[in-house]
């Protein structure tokens, strides 16, 4: 009696090993082979992406267009990257706002900042994407711009709820798009995607989920596999379903939608982290952490810091789970080695078991240690990125401002000056005119009130920068600090502009109104009362802001 009883417990602990085959549909086992074989096939896929968007570019070389049409190519271009990579679909709508300003057609600065808010929020930049939108008068749109506009106000707010997900803000985000959803199909026409799209997901809000799934799934075969509408389609089923707690669909439409992603070459998706999700859910750890893996590198290369995040959050959870399924075959490991003690005859079949544990075990902990180092490396990168946006920020305000008041002064100097030589020049007085041309008091006082600004500023953002100067240099050799002048010598000003990325000897003489020789002079002469000669001035670049 006591045999059977321990023959049934081991055949329970390998239950679980053959469980998950019957938890997925036929249907939805089809589609995880093509997803595979899509995700092998990727980087050719990738490749004729590239050599799509290099015919047109190299079109835009060799044609002479006009303004107008180089906005028009720029903005196509700006489409190409638009999920595919960051930095190149910045580029180009950056090049499309400034197109746009000289061709002075208000349609297009509409169109610009509407697509430059989208790629902006896209990647977390919010207040920025919200400026860009906050620059449009909603009054003065077209019914299809106007309806841009709003498209865009709903997704930000759902980006940001996206962000604030788990948190008290979460709900009023989702508010916020819903309220737009209901501008947008009140003026987009009922059979577009705009208004079809909308209406579904506010319906859904609303608490009538099976009217908005009814009215995607007659929407979708209207799509292309492949193209970016699809992939937020089914995605947005998925969602659905999810809500109606039926995981079989909410798994079918996240796998169309992630086949779609993979078929136009969208790297900035979703679909496949929310896949990883369901499989950690279901204990099938290899396949969420391969799915994990490929939504993180398609993060990375198209550079979204959004979906970056969103990844780092899960790899926690994946971590854990190895751990889970560690501890579960160490328990079955003791509870085969207590029926090896009675069942004699199954000695062989029990240790090619154990040894087969083992092996499992070993190869779990070597990932294990990859997802450490690999968790440990993200948040390394996001810390200098984080560090990097705050100086960068703190950085851009500061001279921004002093820019503006210095610009100002100088204009208001220059004017008071041009009244001054126009009436000497206007009573004749040319003796006077010319010694009023002939001085330099004016080029001296403008360069005096930019050390002036830029002193100010300087110290404002490094307000211990000489402090910490003085802790590179030899003790007969440090700089005088008070803090009542927020002046800087020269040679802190040679300093402060290698601080600031400025190392060329004429960039930094043309900005000092110096000669060359002087800056090189100034250069060795403060390397050698340095500590660290050699290392100086790398030392100098490092110095933070706080």
């Amino acid at each position: 009696m006591n045999l059977t009883k321990l023959i049934l417990s081991f055949l329970i602990c390998l239950c679980p090993a053959f469980a998950n085959a019957g938890q997925v549909s036929a249907e939805n086992r089809r589609l995880y082979k093509t997803l595979d074989s899509l995700i092998e096939r990727q980087p050719t896929i990738i490749k004729e992406k590239e050599a799509r968007i290099h015919v047109i570019t190299d079109g835009m070389r060799v044609m002479n267009l006009n303004e107008e049409q180089q906005y028009q190519t720029c903005k196509k271009l700006y489409d190409e990257y638009l999920a595919f990579q960051f930095d190149s679909a910045f580029s180009y709508i950056n090049r499309c706002m400034e197109l746009q300003q000289r061709i002075g057609n208000a349609d297009l600065n509409a169109e610009s900042r509407i697509a430059m808010a989208h790629i902006l929020a896209v990647t977390g930049i919010f207040r920025k994407a919200q400026q860009m939108l906050d620059g449009i008068d909603a009054s003065q749109l077209t019914t299809e711009r106007r309806v841009e506009y709003y498209n865009q106000l709903g997704e930000m707010n759902l980006y940001r709820s996206e962000m604030a997900e788990l948190t008290p803000f979460f709900q009023e985000y989702i508010d916020s798009a819903q309220y737009y959803r209901q501008l947008i199909f009140q003026i987009a026409p009922k059979d577009s995607y705009d208004y079809i799209f909308n209406h579904a997901t506010y319906t859904c809000e609303q608490g009538d989920i099976d009217s908005a799934i009814s009215q995607l799934e007659q929407f979708l075969p209207t799509l292309r596999q492949g193209d970016r509408r699809y992939s937020i389609v089914t995605s947005t089923l998925a969602y659905f379903y999810l809500k109606k707690q039926n995981t079989d669909m909410q798994e079918h439409y996240l796998l169309l939608s992630a086949i779609s992603d993979v078929q136009g070459a969208i790297l900035e998706n979703n679909s496949l982290r929310e896949l990883s999700a369901i499989l950690l859910a279901r204990s099938e750890y290899a396949k969420a952490y391969s799915y994990l893996q490929q939504s993180s590198e398609d993060a990375k290369n198209y550079g979204s810091r959004l979906r970056s995040l969103q990844v780092a959050r899960m790899s926690p959870l994946i971590t854990r789970a190895y751990d889970m399924e560690r501890t579960a075959a160490e328990h079955r490991t003791r509870l085969l080695l207590g029926i090896i003690s009675v069942i004699a005859l199954l000695l062989v079949g029990t240790i090619v078991y154990i040894l087969s544990l083992v092996k499992k075990r070993r190869l779990a902990n070597e990932k294990i240690s990859r997802m450490n180092m690999e968790l440990t490396t993200q948040n390394e990168q996001m810390q200098q990125l984080n560090s990097q946006m705050k100086e960068s920020n703190r950085i851009k305000d500061e001279y921004i401002g002093r820019f503006l008041e210095l610009s100002s002064s100088l204009i208001y100097r220059s004017e008071e000056r041009t009244k001054l030589l126009n009436r000497l020049a206007r009573d004749r007085k040319l003796e006077e005119l010319y010694a009023e041309l002939k001085s330099p008091k004016a080029i001296n006082e403008g360069i005096r009130l930019f050390h002036q600004n830029f002193d100010t500023a300087f110290l404002n953002i490094y307000p211990d920068f000489i402090e910490e100067v003085n802790r590179l240099m030899a003790d007969d050799n440090q700089f005088e600090t008070s803090s009542e002048s927020a002046r800087l010598t020269t040679e802190l000003r040679v300093l402060a502009l290698i601080r600031l990325g400025i190392s060329d000897n004429q960039a930094i003489a043309d900005i000092l109104r110096s000669s060359i020789t002087t800056i090189y002079t100034y250069r060795s002469r403060l390397k050698s009362r340095a500590i660290a000669k050699d290392s100086f001035e790398d030392d100098i670049k490092k110095i933070a802001t706080y």
